[in-house]
């Protein structure tokens, strides 16, 4: 009898183990791995999707999965303009911040977006937003203020011109209903004789396609990753013409200081480590993106050094760029917006004699 209660009591503890010794120890296991929220308004695909999921993916890569990121993809989570305070208040761990959609939050980062060129070379790019960051506290004040700080930053291919009708120089641009997103942007296509519309990106399908609109002018990639060159399938590449705004990334502050050493260290090597690599995917998926279009037959030329001179010496140039002053100024109170801008310009410059 004492024999049979004994091998019954080892077969329970048995069975015990065997249901209960699992769930400990994958409720252990789950506990050394921590997970990070992380909204853009992007899908994982595209020039812009590889960039954001590779630094991600980096991340876990790095961390041997005890880092996890839970990514919100193509504002399922946080429409584009909501991030940055999505970000602030907690919604979510990291997001992308676009500075072209805060203009009067991120006022003296805005200024960026005025340099109408810039380095060709992805390096060069990259080291002029880590100087400007790094020597103008003024720019990372701002993001500072949203209770953020950036973890990442990219670049996305130069400007063109995509048209339903034929278009090779920036002469051709006189009297063509084109759109861009940036008011700046709109301002001086105004100078060069084009009509300017302002139109809803997720518009400019039906809008090229109906000729409500001739032309869009933005980032090469973005034009052929919703295939605008299918319906407007003549380009004008800007190669020297940059989409000047640093693509950032962003994590909650507090939650970074709360984060350990370690943890802190991992996604900052991961940066390091994206950057280089998205650096030789950029480059070979510009050259892809043109390949693709050429034998689609769509008709892509390249803007001469008089298209880019032309472009450079508009009035409205400087136009813009004085109207930011004064706006920036009025709105601060403060005569400290002209000394941001030319710190800006300076080390655009540097950046493009690199190139060289």
């Amino acid at each position: 009898m004492k024999k049979d209660c004994l091998k019954r009591i080892v077969v329970t503890a048995c069975i015990f183990s065997m249901l209960i010794l699992p769930g400990f120890y994958t409720a252990a296991a789950e506990a050394k791995t921590m997970t990070l929220t992380y909204a853009t308004n992007t899908a994982p695909t595209g020039l812009r999707g590889i960039a954001e999921k590779g630094f991600l993916d980096e991340i876990e890569r790095l961390s041997e999965g005890k880092i996890k990121i839970r990514a919100y993809w193509g504002q399922s989570l946080l429409k584009g303009k909501e991030i940055l305070k999505g970000v602030k208040d907690g919604t979510v761990n990291m997001g992308h911040v676009n500075i072209n959609y805060y203009p009067n939050r991120l006022v003296k980062n805005s200024a960026i977006t005025l340099m109408q060129r810039g380095p060709v070379k992805y390096e060069n790019r990259m080291w002029v937003y880590d100087t400007m960051y790094e020597t103008i506290p003024k720019l990372t004040d701002e993001i500072t203020k949203y209770n953020q700080k950036i973890i990442y930053q990219y670049s996305v291919s130069p400007f063109a011109g995509t048209f339903n009708k034929p278009v090779t120089s920036l002469a051709d641009y006189k009297g063509l209903r084109i759109r861009a997103s940036s008011r700046w942007t709109l301002s001086v296509l105004k100078g060069t004789g084009a009509i300017p519309v302002s139109v809803p990106w997720g518009d400019c399908y039906m809008a090229l396609q109906t000729n409500a609109i001739e032309g869009v002018f933005t980032n090469l990639d973005a034009i052929h990753r919703v295939k605008l060159d299918e319906v407007a399938p003549n380009l004008l590449v800007f190669k020297e013409l940059w989409v000047a705004n640093p693509y950032l990334i962003t994590v909650n502050l507090k939650k970074w200081n709360k984060l350990p050493k370690e943890t802190q260290e991992i996604i900052e090597k991961a940066a390091i480590n994206s950057r280089k690599n998205f650096a030789i995917t950029y480059r070979k998926m510009f050259g892809e993106i043109i390949a693709a279009q050429k034998k689609a037959g769509y008709k892509v030329a390249f803007a001469q050094k008089e298209d880019i001179d032309a472009w450079m010496n508009l009035k409205e140039v400087q136009e813009i760029k004085a109207q930011w002053i004064r706006e920036v100024n009025q709105a601060s109170g403060k005569t400290d917006a002209a000394d941001v801008l030319n710190k800006i310009e300076n080390i655009v410059v540097e950046g493009i004699k690199k190139d060289n």
